[in-house]
């Protein structure tokens, strides 16, 4: 294990985490009025220099001399971000909870989600709509009715059976019955076409809220989506493409994190992906150790490996982990913004304090693991029915 924290003792150690843990809570809880605040967007990985999205057109034009052809108007990426890595039975989280649900549902079109709230011609994705639906009936605020309706329409998002074949280390290739980012179905009015394209890191999310439906127990044509698109992770595990990144999720361990959240919950998936994705942490881990490669890892990072090796069960080094990313939160509770998403055609990152904030407060938590609320245990607001 190649982690470093320094600690009078051990009880101090966990006296520092507990107290990072109620800063961020504080953090949060004022962050947040309507909602999760929108993220900033930088065109460097270091995130030194920011804009809103009110301006990012504004400076793509002037920057890259490219106009993306829409308004980078205010996200709801950031809402569904923050309701996933909630606790659905942290009693101080419900309300907080209630306000993300609130928020997403001015994202939704019939039974997708979009990236940004309202309608700037960006289309729903399969990304968004996997996370906010997994988020929405984790937390009881989505029916397994409607469940069940918004992940048949994922299920269409895969790519056609007759997709031709390819090898699987061409990142370019349409992969059959793989998901997809888009359904590109002509369905969602005045909405951009974006073309057919994976993301390893949204397949993820896609396949993580299918297989919480029994349909693919159900259809044979699903379940070939739900052993498709997992042998398509697993390649791109073993390959070591994830290394590199993909389209939309510039950090690998982004894709190792999205990819323990299967492990974590369903048996199928750890059967295929547990073991790579084991030697795959610990080969991050050893490279952080070599000065060829780099030291160690962000806050951000950090929290995407202690999510990960939590989500697998692994112990060593976790509370190394936590006590490196509790030392790096800031006086207000916070902690820096770092590039979590990124857009596909131009280098423009996604990032804030808050998206931050949530997963290092997520990942400071785990050895509080709690067991999941039951569905609908929730009284107030619920998601529309969407049938």
């Amino acid at each position: 294990m190649t982690v470093s924290a320094s600690a009078d003792t051990p009880l101090a150690a966990t006296r520092h985490v507990q107290c990072a843990v109620e800063r961020a809570w504080c953090y949060l809880n004022r962050s947040v009025d309507g909602g999760a605040p929108s993220a900033r967007l930088s065109l460097d990985v270091s995130f030194s220099r920011s804009f809103s999205g009110a301006r990012a057109r504004a400076v793509l034009r002037e920057r890259l001399g490219a106009d993306p052809g829409f308004d980078l108007a205010d996200e709801a990426f950031t809402a569904m971000v923050a309701l996933i890595l909630l606790s659905p039975a942290a009693a101080e989280g419900k309300e907080l909870a209630l306000r993300l649900g609130r928020q997403m549902e001015a994202a939704r079109w019939q039974h997708r989600y979009r990236f940004f709230l309202g309608s700037n011609g960006f289309p729903a994705d399969t990304d968004c709509t996997g996370l906010a639906v997994g988020a929405l009936y984790e937390h009881g605020l989505l029916s397994p009715a409607d469940l069940e309706t918004h992940v048949a329409d994922l299920l269409h998002a895969a790519a056609p059976a007759d997709s031709v074949p390819s090898q699987y280390g061409d990142d370019d290739a349409l992969h059959a019955r793989v998901f997809m980012v888009y359904w590109e179905d002509g369905l969602e009015p005045h909405a951009l076409r974006r073309g057919r394209k994976h993301d390893a890191v949204a397949c993820a999310n896609a396949l993580y809220t299918a297989q919480l439906s029994d349909l693919h127990t159900d259809s044979e044509s699903a379940a070939a989506v739900i052993s498709t698109s997992t042998r398509y992770l697993a390649e791109h595990l073993e390959s070591g493409r994830y290394l590199n990144g993909t389209r939309y999720y510039p950090s690998p361990d982004a894709f190792l994190y999205a990819l323990s959240r299967l492990c974590a919950r369903f048996p199928s998936s750890a059967q295929v992906l547990a073991a790579p994705l084991r030697r795959a942490l610990q080969e991050r881990e050893e490279a952080n150790s070599s000065p060829r490669t780099g030291g160690e890892p962000g806050p951000l990072a950090l929290a995407f490996r202690t999510l990960a090796a939590d989500n697998l069960g692994l112990t060593a080094g976790q509370d190394q982990r936590r006590t490196l990313i509790a030392q790096a939160q800031q006086s207000d509770g916070s902690w820096p913004a770092s590039p979590y998403y990124r857009m596909g055609r131009f280098p423009v990152y996604f990032g804030s304090s808050y998206l931050t904030t949530v997963f290092a407060l997520a990942a400071l938590r785990t050895r509080q693991t709690l067991k999941a609320a039951t569905p609908g245990s929730f009284s107030g607001w619920t998601a529309a029915p969407t049938g």
